[in-house]
This record gives C-alpha cells, sequence and structure tokens, in this order.
C-alpha cells in the first residue's frame, strides 16, 4: 500500500505549500531541471530519518520537500507562517487534523462500500459516514468564525476559505437535506412484515402473501414449523429478507429454482420495499459523489509536515533544546546554538536507559558563512563530533528552506541553491586505486553543475590514495571549489591541509577558507565535541583511540609475562 496518495494531488485546490500556481510550477522546474544532480546528500545528511520523524506516514513526500532546496523567500515565509499559526492557535492544529482525518476515513471505508448496502443496519452505517462529513464541515465553519481573527497565515486562511467554499456550494445544501430526509425514513422505517405462506402436503411452500407492514419489530418465537421451514435461519435485524432471499432463490438439487412464481412475488415485493430506501441513499450518494474530497487528501499529509514539525520542536523544547524561526537573508549566514536533530533523538533514547557517567551529551555549535570565511577545513580526532556536525549545518540549511524551524537558537540564513555531498562509507577508505578513479569522477560530476550559490559538504574524503598525493589531491579539490565561490566545509584526517589555508586563501580563490577544529583534552583525550576556529592540534589521539578499545603494549606485555 502506498503511503502517498500523490498521483492524485499534482495540483491541489488547498495548497499549504506554495502561495500560488506560479510558485509551485517553478519550483517543480527547478526540481526537474536538477533530475540528473547526485542525490547523495539524503542519505550522507540523513533526510531520509528526519523526514520518519516528522511523518511517518508521508515520509516520502517529506522527503522531496526537504529535498527541494527552495531559494524562494516568499515560498519559505509562506510554509513558516503556516508553522505559526499552527503552532499559536489553540486547538488549531487537533479541530483540523480530526476533522480531515474523519472525513477521509468515511470516504475510505464507508460511503463508496455502502452504495449498495443489503441490509437496513449497512444502511445506517453509511448514513453516519454522510452525517459526519457534514457535522465536519460545520464544525470546521464555526471554528473559523470564532478564530479568524487570530489567523495571519495565506495557507491556513485559504485552507478555511475553501471549507466555506465547500459549505455554501448548493450540492452541500442539497446532501444535507437528501440526509435529513433518509434519516427520518429509517426513524420511520417498516420493522416488521407479516406474511402468510401455504403450504404442500411435504411442507414445501407453493405460495405466499404479505398480510401487514409495521412500524413495530415482531417478536419471533420460533416453532419447530418455524425451524423446518427456514433450516434455523438466524432472524436478525436487517438481514431476513437477504438470508430467506438467499435460500430460497437459487437452485435445487434438479437444477430447478427454488421457489414458484407466488414466491417469486412475494420476494419481489418485499425488495420493492427495502429498495426504496437504497435508492434513497443512492440519491444522497449523487448529492456527496459531487462534493469532491480529493483536496483532503492533499490537506491530510500537508498537515502531517507542519504538525509533524510542531511535535519535533515540542520535543526539543521539552529537553531544553531550542528550536528557532530562520530569518532568509540575501547576506551572510550565521547560526548559533546549532545542534544536530538526528543525534539529539538517538542519544535521547540512549540516555533514558543510561546511567549518569554514560549519557550522550548534545553539544551546541555556531557556524557562519560570509562573515569571516565561506568554506571551512574541519579536523580533529576520531569520534570527536566531526560527522555529526557537518551532518546537523546540512540538515539547518534543508529544514530552514522547506520552511521549517531548524535545530539553532538562532539563525540567519542565505539559501543554497543545492547541496552537494562526498561522504565515502567506511569500508571505501584506504589505499585503493579504483576507489580513487570513483572519487575523482565523482568531483567531476559535481564541478560540472556546482555554483557559487551551493553548498558542498565533504567528510573523509580524498583518503584512496598515498598520505601525500591524498594533500595534494584535497588541496586542488579545495582550490577548484572555493575557486567557483562554493560554501561548505570539508572535515579531514589531513591536517597538513588545514596549514595550507593561507596558501590557497591568496591564491584567488573567490571563497575565503578558515581552519575549525574539534576539541579534545590534550590529557586525557576526552572528546568535547565542540567546534571552534583554530589550527588544527598537533597531538596525537592515537593512544586515546587505542586505550578506548582496550589495546596497548603494557597489556600486551602483562599478559605474555603471565604466559
Amino acid at each position: 500500500m502506498k503511503n502517498d496518495h500523490q498521483e492524485l494531488l499534482k495540483d491541489p485546490l488547498v495548497d499549504l505549500y506554495y502561495p500560488s500556481k506560479q510558485k509551485r510550477e517553478e519550483c517543480r522546474a527547478r526540481s526537474a531541471a536538477r533530475r540528473d544532480f547526485p542525490k547523495d546528500f539524503s542519505a550522507n545528511l540523513s533526510l531520509e530519518q528526519l523526514a520518519a520523524q516528522i511523518s511517518n506516514y508521508y515520509s516520502k513526500r517529506i522527503l522531496d520537500i526537504l529535498s527541494e532546496f527552495c531559494c524562494d523567500k516568499e515560498v519559505i515565509e509562506y510554509r513558516l507562517d503556516v508553522l505559526e499559526d499552527f503552532r499559536s492557535v489553540p486547538k488549531l492544529s487537533s479541530t483540523v487534523k480530526k476533522t480531515v482525518d474523519i472525513m477521509l476515513e468515511n470516504d475510505r471505508k464507508n460511503v463508496y462500500k455502502l452504495s449498495n448496502p443489503d441490509s437496513f443496519s449497512m444502511l445506517s452505517e453509511a448514513l453516519e459516514a454522510y452525517e459526519a462529513y457534514i457535522s465536519c464541515m460545520e464544525l470546521l465553519h464555526e471554528f473559523y468564525a470564532e478564530n479568524k481573527p487570530r489567523l495571519r497565515s495565506r495557507g491556513v486562511i485559504g485552507m478555511f476559505e475553501y471549507f466555506e467554499e465547500q459549505l455554501r456550494d448548493p450540492h452541500f445544501a442539497e446532501l444535507k437535506k437528501q440526509t435529513a430526509e433518509l434519516r427520518a425514513m429509517l426513524k420511520d422505517r417498516i420493522r416488521s412484515v407479516t406474511v402468510a405462506i401455504n403450504l404442500d402436503e411435504t411442507l414445501v411452500p407453493v405460495s405466499a402473501g404479505i398480510l401487514e407492514l409495521s412500524k413495530e419489530p415482531y417478536i419471533l418465537k420460533p416453532s419447530l414449523l418455524d425451524r423446518i421451514i427456514y433450516h434455523g435461519a438466524n432472524f436478525q435485524s436487517g438481514k431476513v429478507i437477504k438470508s430467506v432471499r438467499n435460500k430460497y432463490t437459487g437452485l435445487n438439487t434438479d437444477g430447478e429454482p427454488n421457489l414458484n412464481t407466488a414466491d417469486k412475488a412475494l420476494f419481489d415485493e418485499l425488495a420493492a420495499i427495502s429498495d426504496s430506501y437504497v435508492q434513497k441513499l443512492c440519491d444522497v450518494l449523487e448529492e456527496y459523489q459531487k462534493i469532491t474530497l480529493k483536496d483532503m487528501y492533499s490537506i491530510s499529509y500537508q498537515l502531517d509536515f507542519y504538525l509533524g514539525a510542531i511535535d519535533m520542536i515540542n520535543l526539543c523544547e521539552s529537553a531544553g533544546m531550542k528550536m528557532c524561526r530562520p530569518v532568509i537573508s540575501d547576506g551572510a549566514t550565521v547560526i548559533k546554538g546549532l545542534f544536530d536533530p538526528i543525534y539529539f533523538r538517538e542519544a535521547r533514547t540512549y540516555n533514558m536507559r543510561a546511567k549518569e557517567k554514560d549519557r550522550k551529551p548534545v553539544v551546541l555549535n555556531d557556524i557562519s558563512f560570509g562573515e569571516d570565511a565561506d568554506f571551512y577545513i574541519l579536523t580533529g580526532a576520531n569520534n570527536g563530533g566531526k560527522t555529526t556536525f557537518v551532518r546537523a549545518v546540512g540538515i539547518c540549511f534543508a529544514m530552514a528552506q522547506a520552511g521549517l524551524y531548524v535545530p539553532a537558537e538562532s539563525c540567519t540564513i542565505r539559501p543554497a541553491d543545492y547541496i552537494y555531498t562526498h561522504f565515502p562509507k567506511e569500508e571505501q577508505t584506504g589505499i585503493n586505486a579504483s576507489r580513487f578513479t570513483t572519487e575523482i569522477k565523482q568531483f567531476k560530476t559535481i564541478s560540472e553543475t556546482v555554483t557559487d550559490n551551493s553548498l558542498l559538504f565533504m567528510n573523509e574524503s580524498i583518503q584512496s590514495t598515498t598520505p601525500g598525493e591524498c594533500v595534494d589531491i584535497a588541496y586542488e579539490m579545495v582550490r577548484i571549489f572555493t575557486g567557483i565561490g562554493v560554501r561548505g566545509i570539508f572535515a579531514t584526517h589531513l591536517p597538513e591541509l588545514a596549514e595550507r589555508i593561507d596558501e590557497l586563501n591568496q591564491s584567488g580563490v573567490r571563497s575565503k577558507l578558515e581552519s575549525l577544529t574539534v576539541l579534545t583534552d590534550e590529557q586525557t583525550g576526552e572528546r568535547k565535541y565542540k567546534v571552534v576556529k583554530g589550527k588544527p592540534s598537533r597531538t596525537s589521539h592515537a593512544r586515546t583511540i587505542l586505550d578506548e578499545f582496550g589495546i596497548s603494549y603494557e597489556q600486551i606485555a602483562k599478559r605474555l609475562k603471565k604466559q
């Protein structure tokens, strides 16, 4: 079963994502133009996990929005305004979500399936579905009338105006009228039929007729004769006509009809009575079908985008972590108090079971592009938080450009036209000629489409050849991309590259470079996970890594001595 109804929702009338059809088409055109661009940013920045955190059911659709990298300030602000309306207006999210879900559930399960019920109980269930739809629309109308002065976003106001338009539709008035009439018919419906049946000497029905119709139920007291004739049929309300009809309108063992002409006339008469209700139900269904529910599906997945984002904000704030509305700017990007929401969720789950001394910290960091530098060489010890920091920066841009709050205390951001990433997998590192060739081809692909408005995040790239060659090639790669004017971060174990930053800056590059490093206690090797500006440390942390895994010369010497 598909999680989305995208094939039905290409042009929704209610759009909480785009302020106009033109803006929607422009964003789609940009995405289409980048169809062949590298897509490894999704895995490297864990955007699939992020989308699932926001909404597991509609995660693919949300991933599309996160991967859109919208640069249009009007679109981004439009979404942020919608998000803030859902955050600030009491009961807005719960009211809309509940009513839309009820309407969709009835539409999926109760209405079309029950368009031809074979019992009064099923007919009543279908009627309840119509009544629920009417109640939901009237509830939304009442909520809008009461809360309209509090709403600020064009998107939410547009959604309620759509509901109002449906309410004013003549088909809605007709649906309400027909439904009320059908309810009255059911209330006064025939509840019992008294039938006279003539039997032959072998107790086989030979003729029958209706003696009386009544609005009162007939209290059945099955006799031996009843059980013989009806073979123990269960006389449940709403099912007796179907049970008897099925029993006696088929063929007998000789292949002949079970019923004679009199019997058939009787059951035709009974069918006509029940069919009058069914016909009325069909009249109501016809009016219902004229009111499109297509846009309810689009509202549903768009609601999940915003409500899931609000849940994420509330979860972070409950743990003392701040998320903020990004300021969209044409100038410098300045992010303070940044954290990785993927790591935050993992650490939170781990810390709930861990002892206090073993708990994982979530450390806040700062980053800017366009103030002092546009491109950073990030160095530091293994497991010091370099990858988490790079991912946090990428996620912050993706969320801001999707029109969401970002995981930071404050954020002013210049959107990127695309995010390129290069994160070689662990098993792909080490000297490997084939892997080296692949890396160079990947960088060539990036260089063919990257612009001075793009972001590039590299994590331990250029490790597939000798150490000396790694430095030289990494230097040349950085020089190429900063020469284009790309913003980004290169997390690396090559301190020699960071030491050549002044040389790079003097080579005429358009993106000024600067060195970042992750702090580590020089005595104990303890990782602080704090990213600061500065030259790479010349202290080797190899010993602390070996100690973490319980490997040391002293330990081996003791073991040998014991032997």
